[in-house]
């Protein structure tokens, strides 16, 4: 019994152990638009590196031409690397065949990383400006504020406003001019807590709130 496994196992040397010391790695880079660019590459030694024939990798179905076949080796620190963007994650098979022809495959799950830097909040807060109308009422424009190397990383500013607004959720990606950055402008009758997500240009989202103010002293 055990010779019969032998003979099959020598029988098919492209269904041969995987050999030790090969892995796959991925790169991510943040380009904005919830989009990532991003590089799956081979890891081994030198001299594996050398036998290794071509790397077939296949895609998400969404992706045209799903399975791509790299023979370029490029470089030893990143070795038949395949470069794509796109939206998310998603798991890569991978089939690895060698110069002898034998063929090992692997599964790799895409990941996207920021640098550690992108856990640094940055320095905004919120604020409101107010007019009370004739008719009765307000007319307001709530905004952000901060440094400006802060603000030019900022890409847009969604606001969260009473549900009684229509459209209550509103995307504002214009910075406006002056100290008043990303200012949305509403008219009502009372203050409310509004929620202040602020979406910037590498991925990150901060959260902030801001309480509608009312009364004298207001524009």
């Amino acid at each position: 019994m055990i010779s019969g496994l032998c003979w099959a196992i020598a029988a098919l040397p492209w269904l041969a152990l995987a050999a030790p010391g090969v892995s796959v790695a991925n790169t991510s880079r943040y380009i904005g638009g919830g989009r990532w660019d991003w590089t799956v590459f081979i890891q081994a030694d030198p001299g594996l590196l050398r036998q290794i024939k071509c790397v077939q990798y296949t895609l998400h179905p969404t992706f045209p031409n799903p399975i791509r076949n790299v023979c370029d080796r490029k470089s030893d620190s990143q070795a038949f690397p395949l470069s794509s963007n796109g939206w998310g994650t998603f798991e890569i098979p991978i089939q690895i065949t060698f110069l002898n022809g034998t063929v090992q495959h692997f599964r790799h799950n895409l990941t996207f990383t920021q640098p550690v830097s992108v856990d640094k909040r940055l320095e905004l807060i919120t604020g409101n400006v107010a007019t009370r109308l004739r008719e009765g009422g307000w007319r307001w424009t709530v905004y952000i504020q901060g440094p400006p190397e802060a603000l030019r990383q900022v890409r847009c500013v969604e606001y969260t406003l009473h549900p009684t607004f229509p459209n209550p959720v509103q995307e504002i990606c214009d910075p406006g001019r002056g100290s008043q950055a990303f200012p949305l402008t509403a008219t009502g009758w009372g203050t409310f807590r509004i929620g202040v997500r602020v979406l910037l240009s590498d991925g990150r989202v901060q959260q902030l709130c801001h309480d509608l103010r009312f009364g004298s002293g207001l524009l």
